[in-house]
């Protein structure tokens, strides 16, 4: 299905208590308001501000949270009617959102002030100072702290109650403050996560390396030169190993987790690899090359391209689907999203979406494909 919304779709949420979808329209000053079981508009939400960016979900009242850049503002959705029922004043220029359920506060990034604001229900309890113009914002359940990214000082904050103790990026959502903001190379963008050890790899497109966070104590161990301009990354459970497109060099590094070595560098991946995802139903490794146009098959038992599969135009995000063994492949170029059956390897069906999709994920709660345009 292609839902048509309002102008300019940013962020998107899932409201699990009625199977709702929101959208924000940067453009329009709106939220679409999206039934999951029929994949229609349902509502439009006015009076979110002047340019809605970022969207959370509180599962713990029920609201949905909405950044508004342009008004320095957070907005208020009631899950229940799809009202507005406050505004909140934060920083400047309000970006990305987060909902931390350990303490059921939620994280708003603060572009232009480079904080972080602390919200308890409707209330402003503190604002954390961070890196230079944070934008992302993150939660990790398994150690409670909030990964903020501040884009101008290629960190990461880490937060520990509400002051930085540390620079280094991580935020503890226990205390509230920056405890870390870690230091990585120039330009982070994938990032994928080993269970195995408990490490965080972080691609670093700038500098042409992989930055290694020990998730136990939020320090970089070790920093792996791999190809130029390095972008998707993805963890293979079967082998411990780490998959990662380096777009410059149209190669992909594999990197042992268990010494964070970079042991193989697998060739034939098209002119520009750039989505990454791992396949556990056959132990593959799909890369999206947007320089020619294809998909490569990795085995992961010899790290050999074992097929190439021609999709759309400029293929970027790559998502794989459990529920039916499919690969979902969005062509930035083209306006479509390829369907590859991972059992035959070849495309099954070519569907068309909004202007230039990129990002892909999977939602397993209701078997749905999201597309970003």
């Amino acid at each position: 299905a292609t839902i048509p919304v309002g102008s300019g779709p940013v962020g998107v949420a899932y409201d699990p208590s009625n199977g709702y979808i929101y959208v924000t329209n940067w453009n329009s000053s709106t939220v679409s308001v999206i039934n999951g079981t029929t994949n229609t508009v349902i509502a439009n939400i006015f009076f979110v501000g002047s340019g809605p960016w970022g969207i959370a979900y509180d599962p713990s009242n029920g609201y949905i949270y909405v950044t508004d850049p342009g008004s320095d503002t957070v907005s208020v959705i009631n899950g229940t009617t799809n009202f507005d029922i406050a505004n909140i004043l934060v920083g400047s220029w309000p970006m990305g959102v987060a909902y931390d359920p350990s303490n059921g506060y939620i994280y708003v990034t603060n572009w232009n002030s480079s904080t972080v604001s602390v919200i308890n229900g409707i209330t402003v309890i503190a604002n954390i100072p961070v890196g230079i113009k944070p934008v992302g914002v993150a939660y990790d359940p398994s150690n409670g702290y909030i990964y903020v990214t501040n884009s101008f000082s290629n960190t990461v904050s880490v937060i520990n109650g509400i002051t930085v103790i540390a620079t280094i990026p991580v935020i503890n959502g226990a205390t509230n403050t920056v405890i870390a903001t870690i230091r990585v190379g120039q330009g982070p963008v994938g990032v994928a996560y080993d269970p195995s050890n408990g490490y965080i790899y972080v691609t670093n497109r700038g500098s042409g390396t992989v930055s290694v966070i020990d998730g136990a104590n939020n320090t970089v161990i070790a920093t792996i030169p791999v190809g130029s301009w390095p972008w998707g990354v993805a963890y293979d459970p079967s082998n411990g190993y780490i998959y990662v497109a380096d777009s410059g060099s149209g190669t992909v590094s594999v990197i042992d987790g268990a010494n964070n070595t970079v042991i193989a560098n697998i060739f034939f991946v098209g002119s520009w690899p750039w989505g990454v995802a791992y396949d556990p139903s056959n132990g593959y490794i799909y890369v999206a090359d947007s320089g020619s146009g294809a998909v490569s098959v990795i085995d992961g038992a010899n790290n050999t391209v074992i097929a190439t599969i021609p999709v759309g135009s400029e293929p970027a995000g790559v998502a794989y689907d459990p529920s039916n063994g499919y690969i979902y492949v969005t062509n930035h170029g083209s306006d479509t999203v390829s369907v590859i059956n991972g059992t035959t390897n070849t495309v099954i069906a070519t569907i068309p979406v909004g202007s230039g999709p990129v990002g892909v994920a999977y939602d397993p709660s209701n078997g749905y494909i999201y597309v970003t345009n």
